[in-house]
Protein backbone atom coordinates (compact mmCIF):
# COMPACT_ATOMS: atom_id res chain seq x y z
CA UNK A 1 0.00 0.00 0.00
CA UNK A 2 1.34 3.46 -1.03
CA UNK A 3 1.77 6.16 1.33
CA UNK A 4 -0.23 9.43 0.74
CA UNK A 5 1.62 12.15 -0.88
CA UNK A 6 1.30 14.44 1.84
CA UNK A 7 2.74 11.64 3.99
CA UNK A 8 6.09 11.11 1.69
CA UNK A 9 6.34 14.64 1.57
CA UNK A 10 6.94 14.68 5.49
CA UNK A 11 9.51 11.94 5.12
CA UNK A 12 11.32 14.15 2.93
CA UNK A 13 11.84 16.88 4.28
CA UNK A 14 12.41 14.91 7.65
CA UNK A 15 15.39 12.77 5.30
CA UNK A 16 16.47 16.72 4.10
CA UNK A 17 17.12 17.37 7.42
CA UNK A 18 18.86 15.05 8.46
CA UNK A 19 21.17 14.75 5.56
CA UNK A 20 21.66 18.16 5.88
CA UNK A 21 22.62 18.11 9.72
CA UNK A 22 25.10 14.58 8.99
CA UNK A 23 26.95 16.71 6.22
CA UNK A 24 27.28 20.13 8.40
CA UNK A 25 27.23 18.77 12.20
CA UNK A 26 30.03 17.44 13.61
CA UNK A 27 32.35 16.86 16.77
CA UNK A 28 34.45 19.99 14.89
CA UNK A 29 31.34 22.16 14.83
CA UNK A 30 31.68 24.51 18.24
CA UNK A 31 28.56 26.77 17.89
CA UNK A 32 25.76 26.06 15.74
CA UNK A 33 22.95 28.64 14.49
CA UNK A 34 19.23 27.01 14.23
CA UNK A 35 16.45 28.77 12.29
CA UNK A 36 13.18 28.38 12.54
CA UNK A 37 10.00 26.68 10.55
CA UNK A 38 8.95 22.90 10.30
CA UNK A 39 11.86 21.61 8.62
CA UNK A 40 14.07 22.95 11.70
CA UNK A 41 12.14 20.66 13.91
CA UNK A 42 13.56 17.52 11.99
CA UNK A 43 17.10 18.75 12.14
CA UNK A 44 16.54 19.20 16.11
CA UNK A 45 15.24 15.83 16.10
CA UNK A 46 18.69 14.37 14.78
CA UNK A 47 20.71 16.55 16.30
CA UNK A 48 19.35 14.41 19.71
CA UNK A 49 20.03 11.50 18.17
CA UNK A 50 24.06 12.61 17.59
CA UNK A 51 24.12 14.21 20.96
CA UNK A 52 23.09 10.78 22.35
CA UNK A 53 25.67 8.81 20.39
CA UNK A 54 28.34 11.22 21.56
CA UNK A 55 29.40 12.54 17.97
CA UNK A 56 28.66 16.33 19.29
CA UNK A 57 31.08 19.02 20.35
CA UNK A 58 31.33 18.22 24.49
CA UNK A 59 31.04 22.15 24.43
CA UNK A 60 28.24 22.55 22.02
CA UNK A 61 26.27 26.07 22.19
CA UNK A 62 23.20 26.72 19.78
CA UNK A 63 22.09 29.81 18.88
CA UNK A 64 18.76 30.22 17.85
CA UNK A 65 16.55 32.62 16.10
CA UNK A 66 13.14 32.53 17.39
CA UNK A 67 11.38 31.76 20.74
CA UNK A 68 9.88 28.39 19.12
CA UNK A 69 14.31 27.35 18.02
CA UNK A 70 15.10 28.62 21.59
CA UNK A 71 12.63 25.83 23.05
CA UNK A 72 13.70 23.16 20.34
CA UNK A 73 17.32 23.63 22.23
CA UNK A 74 16.27 23.61 25.59
CA UNK A 75 14.07 20.58 24.67
CA UNK A 76 16.65 18.47 23.01
CA UNK A 77 18.87 19.28 25.88
CA UNK A 78 21.15 21.55 24.29
CA UNK A 79 22.90 25.08 25.43
CA UNK A 80 21.24 27.89 24.35
CA UNK A 81 23.25 31.20 24.04
CA UNK A 82 22.41 34.69 22.47
CA UNK A 83 24.20 35.79 19.61
CA UNK A 84 26.09 39.13 21.29
CA UNK A 85 26.83 36.45 24.19
CA UNK A 86 29.43 34.35 21.56
CA UNK A 87 33.18 36.72 21.67
CA UNK A 88 32.71 36.03 25.40
CA UNK A 89 32.57 32.56 24.77
CA UNK A 90 35.84 32.29 22.63
CA UNK A 91 37.80 35.75 21.96
CA UNK A 92 39.47 34.20 19.11
CA UNK A 93 35.86 34.06 17.68
CA UNK A 94 35.52 36.66 14.55
CA UNK A 95 32.25 38.68 16.06
CA UNK A 96 31.36 38.76 11.80
CA UNK A 97 31.61 34.13 11.94
CA UNK A 98 31.23 33.36 14.84
CA UNK A 99 28.86 30.70 14.27
CA UNK A 100 30.63 27.67 12.50
CA UNK A 101 26.78 26.89 10.64
CA UNK A 102 23.38 27.60 10.49
CA UNK A 103 20.43 25.72 10.02
CA UNK A 104 16.82 27.19 8.70
CA UNK A 105 14.23 26.54 6.45
CA UNK A 106 12.67 29.18 3.99
CA UNK A 107 9.67 29.84 2.59
CA UNK A 108 10.76 29.87 -1.13
CA UNK A 109 14.15 29.28 -2.80
CA UNK A 110 15.33 30.11 -6.21
CA UNK A 111 18.03 29.24 -8.37
CA UNK A 112 20.82 31.26 -6.94
CA UNK A 113 19.58 30.12 -3.38
CA UNK A 114 18.09 33.90 -2.48
CA UNK A 115 15.31 33.03 -0.43
CA UNK A 116 12.28 34.83 1.41
CA UNK A 117 11.94 33.90 4.49
CA UNK A 118 9.69 35.45 7.58
CA UNK A 119 6.39 33.29 7.22
CA UNK A 120 6.89 32.96 11.14
CA UNK A 121 8.28 36.73 11.64
CA UNK A 122 11.30 35.70 12.68
CA UNK A 123 13.31 36.65 9.60
CA UNK A 124 15.14 39.72 11.58
CA UNK A 125 16.89 37.38 13.94
CA UNK A 126 17.12 34.36 11.37
CA UNK A 127 19.12 36.84 9.39
CA UNK A 128 21.51 38.36 12.01
CA UNK A 129 22.32 34.81 12.95
CA UNK A 130 22.92 33.55 9.16
CA UNK A 131 24.91 37.05 8.85
CA UNK A 132 27.24 35.58 12.09
CA UNK A 133 27.78 32.63 10.03
CA UNK A 134 30.17 30.98 8.12
CA UNK A 135 28.22 28.75 6.43
CA UNK A 136 24.03 28.95 5.84
CA UNK A 137 21.77 25.75 4.93
CA UNK A 138 18.37 25.56 3.68
CA UNK A 139 16.23 23.33 4.27
CA UNK A 140 12.69 22.76 2.62
CA UNK A 141 10.73 20.81 0.57
CA UNK A 142 9.98 20.80 -3.50
CA UNK A 143 7.05 23.63 -2.86
CA UNK A 144 9.76 26.18 -1.96
CA UNK A 145 11.66 24.98 -4.92
CA UNK A 146 11.90 27.97 -7.32
CA UNK A 147 13.65 29.47 -10.13
CA UNK A 148 13.17 32.59 -9.17
CA UNK A 149 11.07 34.46 -5.79
CA UNK A 150 7.52 34.73 -5.67
CA UNK A 151 7.16 32.04 -8.62
CA UNK A 152 5.62 30.03 -5.85
CA UNK A 153 5.80 32.11 -2.26
CA UNK A 154 2.51 34.37 -3.06
CA UNK A 155 1.86 35.68 0.10
CA UNK A 156 4.47 38.63 0.04
CA UNK A 157 8.05 39.81 1.06
CA UNK A 158 7.91 39.58 4.89
CA UNK A 159 8.87 43.51 6.16
CA UNK A 160 9.22 43.90 9.64
CA UNK A 161 8.39 47.38 10.37
CA UNK A 162 8.44 49.87 13.67
CA UNK A 163 4.58 49.97 14.54
CA UNK A 164 5.19 54.18 15.33
CA UNK A 165 4.94 54.56 11.54
CA UNK A 166 3.55 51.83 9.59
CA UNK A 167 0.85 53.15 7.40
CA UNK A 168 3.68 55.74 6.08
CA UNK A 169 6.02 52.29 5.59
CA UNK A 170 2.99 50.95 4.05
CA UNK A 171 2.52 54.02 1.25
CA UNK A 172 6.06 54.21 0.98
CA UNK A 173 5.99 50.12 -0.05
CA UNK A 174 2.93 50.53 -2.36
CA UNK A 175 4.79 53.11 -4.46
CA UNK A 176 7.55 51.29 -5.28
CA UNK A 177 8.27 50.74 -8.96
CA UNK A 178 9.27 47.67 -10.80
CA UNK A 179 12.38 49.19 -12.32
CA UNK A 180 16.05 50.46 -10.79
CA UNK A 181 18.75 51.50 -12.10
CA UNK A 182 21.84 49.47 -12.04
CA UNK A 183 25.38 50.46 -12.29
CA UNK A 184 26.93 48.16 -15.60
CA UNK A 185 30.11 47.69 -14.40
CA UNK A 186 32.59 49.88 -11.52
CA UNK A 187 34.29 51.50 -14.63
CA UNK A 188 31.86 52.63 -16.77
CA UNK A 189 29.18 55.58 -14.80
CA UNK A 190 26.87 54.37 -17.66
CA UNK A 191 23.28 52.45 -16.35
CA UNK A 192 21.13 50.20 -17.48
CA UNK A 193 17.27 50.21 -16.77
CA UNK A 194 16.58 46.68 -14.96
CA UNK A 195 13.07 45.54 -13.83
CA UNK A 196 13.55 43.92 -10.59
CA UNK A 197 10.25 43.10 -9.95
CA UNK A 198 6.69 42.06 -12.01
CA UNK A 199 3.89 44.43 -10.30
CA UNK A 200 3.43 47.77 -11.27
CA UNK A 201 1.26 48.17 -8.31
CA UNK A 202 3.02 47.05 -5.12
CA UNK A 203 -0.04 45.63 -2.54
CA UNK A 204 1.60 45.60 1.42
CA UNK A 205 -0.45 44.22 3.67
CA UNK A 206 -0.56 44.35 7.58
CA UNK A 207 -0.33 41.15 9.03
CA UNK A 208 -2.92 39.62 11.34
CA UNK A 209 -2.59 37.45 13.77
CA UNK A 210 -4.80 34.27 14.64
CA UNK A 211 -6.26 33.90 17.65
CA UNK A 212 -5.81 37.27 19.07
CA UNK A 213 -7.44 40.51 17.76
CA UNK A 214 -4.87 42.87 15.94
CA UNK A 215 -1.71 42.66 14.26
CA UNK A 216 1.13 39.77 14.69
CA UNK A 217 3.91 41.14 17.15
CA UNK A 218 7.09 39.81 16.26
CA UNK A 219 9.65 38.63 19.08
CA UNK A 220 11.72 42.31 18.80
CA UNK A 221 8.06 43.82 19.50
CA UNK A 222 7.61 45.28 15.69
CA UNK A 223 4.72 44.53 12.68
CA UNK A 224 5.02 42.81 9.95
CA UNK A 225 4.10 44.23 6.53
CA UNK A 226 3.56 41.55 3.61
CA UNK A 227 4.35 43.14 0.57
CA UNK A 228 3.15 41.60 -2.83
CA UNK A 229 5.78 42.11 -5.86
CA UNK A 230 4.75 38.95 -7.89
CA UNK A 231 7.86 37.78 -9.37
CA UNK A 232 11.28 39.09 -8.38
CA UNK A 233 13.85 39.16 -10.68
CA UNK A 234 16.99 40.70 -8.95
CA UNK A 235 16.53 39.68 -5.52
CA UNK A 236 19.80 41.78 -3.82
CA UNK A 237 18.04 45.04 -5.67
CA UNK A 238 14.67 44.59 -4.43
CA UNK A 239 16.17 43.86 -1.00
CA UNK A 240 17.99 47.26 -0.80
CA UNK A 241 15.14 49.63 -2.46
CA UNK A 242 13.11 48.21 0.44
CA UNK A 243 16.00 48.40 2.97
CA UNK A 244 16.35 52.06 2.16
CA UNK A 245 12.95 52.77 3.43
CA UNK A 246 13.15 54.36 7.30
CA UNK A 247 11.15 52.74 9.25
CA UNK A 248 11.71 49.46 7.84
CA UNK A 249 13.87 46.99 10.32
CA UNK A 250 14.61 43.85 8.35
CA UNK A 251 13.40 42.59 4.72
CA UNK A 252 13.05 38.81 4.30
CA UNK A 253 14.96 38.68 1.85
CA UNK A 254 18.54 36.52 2.00
CA UNK A 255 19.95 37.60 -0.90
CA UNK A 256 23.30 35.75 -1.83
CA UNK A 257 23.67 34.35 1.92
CA UNK A 258 23.25 30.49 1.77
CA UNK A 259 25.49 28.14 0.17
CA UNK A 260 23.65 25.29 0.03
CA UNK A 261 19.93 23.93 0.23
CA UNK A 262 18.43 20.15 0.50
CA UNK A 263 14.54 20.16 -0.47
CA UNK A 264 12.34 16.89 0.27
CA UNK A 265 10.61 16.05 -2.51
CA UNK A 266 7.37 14.43 -3.77
CA UNK A 267 7.83 10.93 -3.99
CA UNK A 268 10.22 10.92 -0.81
CA UNK A 269 13.80 11.45 -1.93
CA UNK A 270 15.24 14.23 -1.36
CA UNK A 271 17.75 17.04 -3.32
CA UNK A 272 21.09 18.63 -2.45
CA UNK A 273 21.63 22.35 -4.49
CA UNK A 274 23.69 24.80 -4.43
CA UNK A 275 24.04 28.53 -6.38
CA UNK A 276 23.31 28.02 -10.52
CA UNK A 277 26.02 30.26 -11.24
CA UNK A 278 28.92 28.11 -8.85
CA UNK A 279 26.71 24.99 -10.70
CA UNK A 280 28.23 26.80 -14.19
CA UNK A 281 31.36 28.10 -13.20
CA UNK A 282 32.25 24.33 -11.78
CA UNK A 283 33.26 25.53 -7.85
Amino acid sequence: MSLPSESLVEQSKRRAAFAAVDKHVDSSVRVLGIGSGSTVVYAAERLVELKKQNKLHPQLVCVPTSFQSKQLIVEAGLTAVDLDDLPELDPGFDSFASINVTIDGADEVDSELNAIKGGGAAHLREKLVANASEKLVLIADYRKDSTALGEKWHKGVPVEVSPLAWRTIKRQLERLVPTSRAQKSVQSVASTTVQAFDFAHPVAELRQAVRKAGPVVTDNGNFILDVSLGTIYEALEVEQLIKMIPGVIEVGIFSGMASEAWFGNEDGSIVCRVPQSRTKTGE
